[in-house]
């Protein structure tokens, strides 16, 4: 009787597919880490008017100096532009080959609808009973889950069509974007009355008196969309056809390729993970 060889999925999957994916990983909780570092960090320190002042307490006021230097420097909006390009043109090549894109469109605009849902109740926890977690708000109304999910949804119509019918959505998707940078910059794009997402990021100022759609987390449909569907025509010619990987697999890629099988998982939790890391560290300082 001949036995089953059960082959795992780091030898089955195209490994360089999770191997990028979960590179970006590393890199969105690399970047969450400065985030709450420099959040917490501040209150440590004896807040923005100690800082200001020159007389926050160490070690708290150089660690939120390194992650205040990190997180407002220009050099990490470009990068984190060309990781979120990356992350939907990749979502964009596995989309291409996917067994059933509208059973993946449904489970992804059900999470994204979710992560909706549960940051709105949690941010109206949050200010009727006056906590603090660290973040200046909790709610999500539309990230990378909303675009992702959406692209798919889109793609499911084309899904069958050639790779000229993607390219034109794609072209579409780019056009798109001037529109709106255009119409947030207008009085009404920029009206607190106006919510405008997926489109851009809304307006909020606190100091003002205004800003109902503050954001914890936020991404735009366009043009990001646009890099999606880069990834579903590279894939038209690639990925969907041989179904292969086309560099060698190496054995130390295994825990960033196990990250990349499980990104959803891994962006969903990371974040409380580290909330309530940062939060019991916060005990025990105070």
């Amino acid at each position: 009787m001949e036995e089953t060889i059960k082959r795992k999925p780091f030898d089955t999957r195209i490994h360089e597919i999770d191997f990028l994916r979960g590179l970006l990983m590393v890199l969105v909780v690399m970047d969450h880490i400065f985030n709450l570092l420099m959040s917490f960090n501040r209150d440590w320190a004896g807040g923005l008017t100690a800082i200001e002042a020159g007389n926050g307490l160490q070690p708290f006021l150089t660690i939120y100096q390194v992650a205040h230097f990190y997180w407002t420097n220009p050099a990490r909006m470009v990068v984190r532009w060309i990781c979120l390009a990356a992350f939907c043109f990749v979502s964009g090549i596995s989309c291409a080959f996917s067994r059933n894109n509208w059973k993946r469109a449904g489970q992804m605009i059900g999470l994204w609808f979710f992560i909706l849902v549960f940051s709105n109740v949690g941010q109206s926890l949050i200010d009727h009973y006056d906590l603090n977690f660290g973040i200046a708000s909790a709610r999500v109304d539309f990230n990378i889950i909303g675009v992702l999910a959406w692209s798919t949804l889109i793609y499911c119509f084309v899904q069958d069509k050639s790779w000229k019918a993607l390219l034109i959505v794609a072209l579409i998707g780019l056009a798109i974007h001037p529109i709106c940078v255009v119409l947030s910059w207008t009085d009404w794009g920029k009206s607190p009355d106006t919510y405008a997402i997926p489109f851009w990021r809304p307006t909020y100022d606190l100091e003002a008196g205004y800003g109902p759609y503050r954001q914890a987390d936020f991404m735009p449909l366009f043009p990001y969309l646009s890099f999606f569907f880069a990834g579903a025509i590279v894939s038209k010619f690639t990925y969907s056809v041989s179904k292969k990987s086309y560099f060698k697999k190496h054995e130390w890629e295994r825990p960033i390729c196990f990250l990349g099988r499980h990104s959803l998982i891994v962006y969903i939790s990371h974040f409380l993970v580290l909330i309530g890391i940062f939060s019991l560290v916060g005990v025990f300082i105070k």
